[in-house]
């Protein structure tokens, strides 16, 4: 069994010849899109942010923004998957310095995440809900509460609150792996992976609320599952 929200990142990682399934929620949550992968080869994506932030005020923050190649929005997006790339795919934690930073994350770019309702307006930097504090998520060992997948048509945008009551100059490190994939689209493997006789991570793609997500036009066409199928099979993995 995982640990839960707090499991090291590094633990969640795949290797190669294993297989990964990214869920998109549709129709209001009553069935899934699924799109199945066995990872062919696997690079490490670690990347560390220190010295590129400027020092954030206390109650100061920086806005969602993407992690550029000189720190957040400045250079190329690291998290950007390019055309000629259309089965690799992103699978990374984030990791946050000092404790009381609070780290934001919206995916798509411009849908910041969010645990609670429709009704509910999506969360801002600053506000006190659906962030992951330093503390839950530190530099030196990620964890599940930022993992991530992206692809190409698919980045995230993060942004930093300062919490504390001084000043502080933020630190991230980006930690995962990247995967060369391998479609998988045999139903009956498929259904084999959703039964539990085969072992698969499976990993929902954005929050609770529905929006439609591009993929690339490569990709061959999902499965569509119901959602208590889905359930069950994360219910059984690891």
């Amino acid at each position: 069994m995982e640990k839960g929200l707090l499991t090291p990142i590094t633990e969640l990682i795949l290797e190669e010849n294993q297989n990964l399934m990214l869920a998109f929620p549709v129709t209001g949550l009553k069935e899934v899109d699924v799109y199945t992968f066995r990872v062919f080869r696997l690079y490490p994506l670690h990347r560390t942010y220190d010295s590129e932030f400027t020092e954030i005020d206390s109650a100061g923050s920086i806005d969602f923004n993407y992690l550029g190649a000189d720190g957040i929005g400045e250079g190329s997006n690291i998290l950007e998957v390019y055309e000629r790339f259309p089965f690799r795919i992103l699978h990374y934690g984030v990791g946050v310095s000092p404790g009381e930073a609070w780290l934001y994350k919206a995916q798509p770019p411009d849908i910041a995440q969010t645990g609670f309702g429709y009704e509910i307006e999506a969360p801002k930097v600053g506000d006190k809900r659906d962030y992951v504090p330093g503390s839950l998520s530190p530099l030196d060992q990620p964890t599940r509460l930022t993992e991530s997948v992206v692809f190409h048509k698919v980045t995230a945008h993060y942004g930093i609150y300062n919490a504390s009551s001084r000043k502080f100059r933020p630190s991230l490190r980006v930690l995962g792996g990247g995967y060369d994939c391998i479609q998988i689209v045999d139903e009956d493997f498929i259904n084999l992976i959703l039964a539990g006789v085969k072992p698969c991570r499976i990993i929902t793609v954005g929050g609770l609320r529905l929006f439609t997500y591009d993929v690339p036009d490569v990709w061959r066409s999902p499965v569509r599952v119901s959602i208590e199928t889905i359930l069950a099979a994360m219910r059984r993995k690891k």
